[in-house]
């Protein structure tokens, strides 16, 4: 469907749920009005993917589904703004949610407070965030691979508010090159880093490993590429027994 640039869902008034790769890759699609979709329980994976021109999207029709599947709006690079109040039931988000949307400036994560955990590369490349509050994801106890990876317009981060936090993934903030500093508190009772932890944030300049003093395996590429830290003290890491390859790799002012 690459040259549809419009359509009338209204005759689909009727349908509960919505399959697999629903409009993927309509890149010519400007506008889109879901509004008639009024009885939408589901929607499968790769909804609305590469549906590179949309600006804007109203979710409203999305108000009674409770899990968002697998690269929903993944690469609609020219959503700006994106409202998510519908999706206040929603309790599952699966992989690269809204990954490369790089057109978003901001975005409240307040509709997804009832979430537990993050799947992989959550919001993974959205470039035009300079700022996110990550209060409303509280509860969340488990985030896996990629979160925030490469949001490299975000220029501060507080992580505190993620107290329940017990596992973390692979990729964790790397390519955040905005960054000048990280509160690691949310990390405290972790027994392992994985790989490419705080990879590329180039403009951290330091950074406390205090909350890190119960990890006892590193994995390859700790804080590889962060070239603007100046100093750092290993003292917590006393517990370390396995380092993986590429330990600072990259820190050139060390």
């Amino acid at each position: 469907c690459d040259g549809l640039t419009g359509l009338d869902v209204s005759p689909l008034a009727h349908v509960t749920s919505i399959g697999d790769g629903f409009l993927h890759g309509c890149v010519a699609l400007s506008a889109l009005d879901l509004t008639p979709l009024v009885h939408l329980t589901s929607v499968g994976d790769k909804f609305l993917h590469r549906c590179e021109g949309l600006t804007a999207l109203d979710l409203i029709p999305l108000a009674s589904v409770t899990s968002v599947n697998y690269a929903f709006l993944r690469g609609c690079v020219g959503l700006t703004a994106l409202d998510l109040t519908p999706l206040t039931r929603v309790r599952t988000v699966d992989d690269a949610f809204l990954c490369r949307c790089i057109g978003l400036t901001a975005l409240d994560l307040s509709p997804l407070s009832r979430i537990t955990t993050i799947k992989s590369y959550f919001l993974q490349g959205c470039v035009g965030l300079t700022a996110l509050d990550l209060g409303p994801l509280a509860q969340v106890t488990t985030i896996k691979r990629g979160f925030l990876q490469d949001c490299r317009g975000l220029t501060t981060l507080d992580l505190t508010p993620l107290t329940h936090l017990a596992t973390v993934g692979d990729c964790f903030l790397a390519g955040c090159q905005g960054i000048p500093t990280v509160d690691l508190t949310s990390l405290e009772g972790h027994l392992n880093v994985g790989f490419c932890f705080l990879g590329a944030c180039e403009r951290l300049t330091a950074l406390d490993l205090t909350p890190l003093a119960r990890v006892t395996h590193v994995e390859s590429s700790f804080l590889d590429g962060c070239r603007g830290i100046t100093s750092l003290d290993l003292a917590p890491l006393a517990h370390v027994t396995s380092v993986g390859d590429w330990f600072l790799e990259g820190c050139a002012r060390l």
